[in-house]
């Protein structure tokens, strides 16, 4: 059996349109590889220089030293695994039982659909502004449907008690219509031959989601849980508009820290330092939740 061979000038004209291939795909690339390396990996790196230096421009490690005696940082990481910890999750349950919600509506699906996305739509800080009005002690909504069951009125936004809590439903309430995007579109891909042969095997609705729904939606809850896990971390709209990190500090996030201390207390090495670690524990989560979820992912 023999095998053909290209000749020697066919062979040269399949390697010179491979290397014009391989040139057109590094030229459409590299505008967002100037982008990314401007304006992610430079400024990355400066601020590590940066945080090794005191205001003299000596080389020193005592901003580092500063964070591990900053009572205020202390709060303020606090802080951050709490909003983290409780946003991510609420915000990937909400969004997938809106989605949920929204693939089984029949009539005025479109209005349905639309109205879970409308929060995510609206400006962070015009969401804050809207929401300060249902939080205000005197005349906020939520204090007046208290006060009509008899209930007492709260200062949501004003005590170290509530007004971290009152500053996640915000949050959950605005990223969980951006997710059901993603939810949505993932249920609907999903073969309805699978709903058909349960339904004919007559499996109970929620084994049928726990064994075949939520294992194929693993993929986008990936996604979903690193995206918001980033969005969490990067939290400042809501804290100009609704607490500017009071009272007590009992709402301020790491970016909002890293601005105070930049802009507000000029102490610019010291908030490079705490920039270091913020992307530090971003790369570490973000890993942590590629590396535990990928194997519980089915791909197709």
């Amino acid at each position: 059996m023999s095998v053909t061979r290209e000749s020697p000038a066919a062979e040269r004209a399949m390697a010179r349109q491979a290397r014009g291939d391989a040139m057109f795909s590094y030229a459409a690339l590299m505008p967002a590889f100037i982008i990314l390396v401007g304006f992610t990996v430079v400024p990355f790196l400066l601020s590590a220089w940066r945080s090794v230096q005191d205001r003299g421009g000596e080389f020193s490690t005592e901003n580092y030293q500063r964070m591990l005696d900053d009572g205020v940082f202390h709060q303020v990481i606090s802080n951050q695994l709490i909003y983290t910890l409780v946003t991510v999750p609420v915000t990937i349950a909400v969004s997938l039982g809106l989605a949920v919600l929204g693939a089984k509506v029949l009539r005025g699906k479109a209005i349905a659909r639309v109205s879970f996305l409308a929060p995510a739509m609206l400006p962070t800080v015009a969401a804050g502004a809207i929401w300060l009005y249902f939080y205000q002690p005197n005349f906020g909504m939520l204090n007046a449907v208290a006060n009509a069951l008899g209930l007492p009125g709260m200062n949501w936004l004003g005590s170290s008690e509530t007004a971290l809590s009152a500053m996640m439903v915000v949050a959950v309430w605005q990223q969980a219509g951006l997710f059901v995007i993603f939810y949505l579109a993932a249920l609907l891909s999903q073969d309805p031959q699978l709903r058909e042969a349960a339904r004919i095997e007559r499996t109970r609705p929620w084994t049928f989601f726990r064994r075949v729904t939520w294992p194929l939606l693993m993929p986008t809850t990936l996604f979903v849980g690193v995206i918001a896990t980033s969005n969490s971390f990067k939290q400042v709209d809501l804290l100009f508009v609704m607490t500017q990190g009071g009272p007590s500090d009992s709402t301020n996030l790491m970016l909002y820290y890293v601005w105070e201390t930049a802009f507000g207390q000029f102490r610019q090495e010291y908030s490079a330092a705490i920039t270091v670690l913020l992307v530090i524990i971003l790369m570490v989560i973000a890993v942590a939740q590629i590396r535990l979820l990928d194997k519980r992912i089915h791909y197709r």
